[in-house]
């Protein structure tokens, strides 16, 4: 409970004498659950997660605990939900790794996760549950291993089929998938090197689109899944070979780009009620048409439309107009603007001041309200 970062290694030395003494054979020193917890805790949520080993020291904790319970001494892990819950130990060692984003989260999470379905054929209080996989969900996303987005597609489809499998016995399954659970699966192949990244996330986003046309209400696809499948192709321009990173194939990125304006095309039919392309997706989708290895009439033509697409819309942010000026050579992005109807311009893209004798660049401030009439207000007074 110490607010230092020290406490966790104190605690460490006093759990070492308490089972040595116990192993010495003094059967009135012998650990519970606390015994571990705390400390565990301590390195994951309290002042000891500051120290750059604390996850590992988490870890190691997690593991002895484990092979206690195994070796007899049940009370290191209660068979019912408690204060404690233990589940929480497992979930706070995985949230450790996975927040620091350290390469082996996505490893961490499936070991403990392997752990708890193994301890949960005999404790109720372990039986990995949606909170549990969010948590493994969360360690895939993290890690940017080129396997994340594989390893994470599978856990879903685990959940899915304990689903099914749940409402064949008319039960309800405590691995429910959620929204967050396909995001941070969306997460996972976009931050990987796998040349299969846009084209999992999309496969992930039909997973939700699926589960929820099954009545899981929870899994309802939102704006931000069609985003993060544009996310992934816009960063479909580089692959992992042989545990290098080199430049994807052109046939590879064309690809990626085709899935990017499926979602766009999508994303213009709206739907789902409210999901429709935002400030966003377009900035995204402009990415994609700046990142990716296309031919120039394709790449600057479909961000000059899709640029036109948001002033219509009113959704042009600091966002997109950013991803416009780096998707287009200076001379298209003037023709652009000017073609849209901004006319304060002179040759070399600047816009006059308001006296008409001194020239800056164009600002996002400077553009018509029109065009910026749907952003958000806080979101236009961050990026002034």
């Amino acid at each position: 409970r110490t607010r230092t970062p020290e406490g966790g290694r104190r605690a460490e030395v006093i759990l070492d004498r308490m089972l040595k003494f116990h192993h010495a054979g003094n059967a009135d020193v012998r650990p519970d659950e606390r015994s571990f917890s705390y400390i565990i805790y301590h390195y994951t949520k309290g002042a000891g997660r500051m120290t750059p080993d604390a996850p590992d020291r988490a870890l190691k904790l997690l593991r002895k605990m484990v092979g206690m319970y195994r070796q007899g001494y049940t009370e290191l892990m209660p068979s019912h939900y408690n204060r404690t819950n233990p589940i929480f130990a497992f979930t706070s060692v995985i949230d450790a790794h996975s927040v620091l984003r350290r390469n082996d989260s996505g490893v961490v999470g499936a070991e403990l996760l392997e752990s708890m379905t193994k301890l949960g054929e005999k404790l109720e209080s372990l039986r990995p549950n949606t909170y549990a996989c969010l948590s493994v969900l969360y360690g895939w996303s993290s890690c940017g291993s080129i396997d994340a987005g594989e390893r994470a597609t599978e856990l879903l489809q685990r959940m899915e089929a304990d689903m099914k499998d749940a409402a064949s016995r008319g039960e309800e399954s405590i691995m429910r998938t959620t929204q967050r659970c396909y995001i941070l699966a969306q997460t996972a192949w976009a931050r990987s090197q796998s040349e299969r990244k846009a084209t999992g996330a999309l496969e992930v986003l039909h997973m939700m689109e699926k589960n929820y046309a099954e009545q899981n209400l929870e899994a309802r696809p939102t704006v931000q899944a069609y985003s993060m499948v544009l996310n992934a192709c816009a960063f479909a321009d580089s692959v992992e070979v042989d545990g290098k990173i080199v430049k994807a194939s052109p046939k590879q990125q064309m690809k990626a780009f085709q899935i990017a304006e499926l979602i766009m095309s999508r994303l213009g039919k709206e739907p789902y009620p409210n999901v429709k392309s935002t400030s966003m997706t377009y900035g995204t989708f402009i990415k994609c048409c700046g990142r990716l290895d296309l031919p120039n009439n394709i790449a600057q033509e479909s961000a000059s439309r899709a640029f036109a697409d948001c002033c219509q819309t009113g959704y042009v942010s600091d966002f997109v107009f950013t991803q416009l000026r780096y998707a287009l050579p200076p001379e298209k992005f003037l023709n652009v603007l000017a073609k849209n109807g901004y006319k304060n311009l002179n040759s070399k893209g600047k816009s006059l001041s308001r006296d008409g004798k001194r020239i800056r660049p164009v600002r996002l401030d400077d553009l018509p309200d029109e065009w910026k009439r749907c952003v958000d207000r806080s979101a236009k007074r961050s990026n002034r």
